[in-house]
């Protein structure tokens, strides 16, 4: 039986779910040993995240493709890979479309910076300037850096935001809308 996670850490290529707009697609994400082993998405040639209905379209395209990024390991990755069905990850940019937080929720606020990080190293990946001044803006920042001192450091102590909640949503919903103009549903 194939193991996502082994596979995984052997070629640094993830298997992403990926929630948009209430549907569940797919992509993957890893290091780039062509350059600089620096965090890809797989995007197209107009710089779009690719997403696809099931892993198997994701797979197939790749190993039909040379045109994405380390393409000799992503194809090895892709085809170690074929038949395996659960996700390394699931990422949910519905997350930044909320209207309203629950603040109590640190579940939400987990699936917030994930998909932040990814958002972040996408930007930078395809020098979207309008994204990466977004994702600068000082409340993101903080809430950022809130975040990764949660999650990372005292996973013990109860959670809680000093951002102006409104700010926030605010950022986060127009990270939403630009990243919505970003996507390309492979059919």
């Amino acid at each position: 039986m194939k193991d996502i996670n082994y596979i995984s850490e052997k070629y640094r290529k993830y298997l992403l779910e990926v929630i948009f707009e209430e549907q569940k697609y797919y992509t993957v994400f890893g290091a780039d040993f062509s350059d600089n082993e620096i965090d890809k998405l797989l995007v197209g040639i107009d710089k779009n995240i690719l997403l696809f209905s099931t892993p198997e379209d994701l797979l197939a395209v790749i190993q039909k493709s040379t045109c994405h990024f380390d393409n000799k390991v992503l194809g090895e990755w892709a085809k170690e890979s074929f038949g395996i069905k659960s996700p390394y990850a699931i990422i949910n940019f519905d997350v930044l479309s909320l209207s309203s937080i629950d603040l109590k929720d640190s579940q939400l606020f987990k699936t917030i910076y994930d998909t932040l990080g990814i958002v972040e190293d996408y930007s930078n990946q395809v020098s979207n300037e309008g994204l990466l001044n977004l994702l600068g803006k000082d409340v993101l920042s903080q809430f950022k850096d809130e975040l990764s001192d949660y999650f990372i450091w005292s996973e013990s102590k109860e959670f809680k935001i000093s951002v102006d909640v409104d700010m926030l949503l605010f950022y986060l919903n127009n990270i939403y809308k630009k990243v919505k103009e970003k996507i390309t549903i492979h059919q």
